[in-house]
């Protein structure tokens, strides 16, 4: 009796799931639209470019119209978001409606989307105070949208995932010998000038920028054992930091190669 009350549950309950799936699906296929690709790319771009003029004295009597830009994008983005948190389900498959809907809301492009949506549900209130400088300040992540939207920059972040290994390593030889340095430099420089090599934290900002070769000037040693040091941590910075770069240029050509002989294929 219990196994013909569950068939006919199923029976009844299939198609309605099966609705859902088809709703879902075509909302994911919307989102993967090159129409919306490029709608929400032209208010990503247009929002930024509102934040940033917004920042000039010439443009002090634009402000409402300016705010206005940012709260359209808003709404535009805050539309994506709630489209996207519905098709998480079609996204993981594999999870419940439920768990893949917060598996998306707590991921990196969930919390960047939500940053976005911010002016939209918070500017209204605090259209004429202070807050909604505070408000607009977290919106430009923003431009973190832009992975998603753009070849190139998920280009990027497909080299940098492929040699994440091989940078992490060559940073934290950087990281050790940047600390070594700092520490060493303060024991040699503090008596000579206190005020300049206060403490380890004024001898790790030299050593970042002795190490990067920026050369700011604003901290040097004047010891002799200290500038043999800085000499030394100079040119070891040369070397260390092509690391990284050599690394990343061989993954580009590499996913280059690989992306070339796919479309010959």
């Amino acid at each position: 009796m219990m196994e013909k009350k569950d068939s006919r549950f199923t029976k009844r309950m299939l198609p309605k799931a099966l609705k859902h799936i088809k709703f879902y699906l075509l909302i994911q296929k919307s989102l993967k639209s090159r129409w919306f690709h490029y709608t929400v790319l032209f208010f990503i771009i247009t929002s930024i470019a509102a934040i940033i003029f917004s920042s000039f004295e010439s443009a002090a009597s634009y402000q409402r119209p300016l705010f206005g830009v940012t709260y359209l994008a808003a709404f535009v983005f805050t539309i994506e978001y709630t489209l996207r948190i519905m098709a998480a389900p079609v996204i993981h498959p594999e999870l419940n409606a439920f768990r893949a809907r917060l598996r998306y809301i707590f991921s990196f492009f969930g919390l960047v989307d939500f940053v976005a949506i911010l002016p939209f549900i918070l500017i209204h209130r605090y259209w004429n105070t202070e807050v909604a400088n505070l408000i607009i300040l977290p919106y430009i992540f923003i431009i973190f949208k832009m992975i998603r939207y753009s070849k190139s920059f998920r280009l990027i972040g497909d080299v940098l995932y492929k040699a994440k290994d091989e940078l992490i390593t060559a940073y934290t030889a950087c990281g050790i010998m940047v600390c070594f340095s700092a520490i060493l430099m303060y024991y040699i420089e503090h008596r000579a000038q206190p005020e300049a090599f206060a403490n380890i934290g004024d001898g790790l900002w030299w050593a970042i920028v002795a190490f990067t070769t920026v050369g700011y000037g604003d901290i040097y040693p004047i010891t002799p054992l200290g500038k043999a040091l800085s000499s030394i941590i100079s040119l070891i910075g040369i070397a260390m930091i092509a690391l990284p770069t050599g690394i990343i240029s061989s993954a580009f050509m590499s996913i280059m190669q690989k992306r070339k002989k796919d479309e010959t294929e």
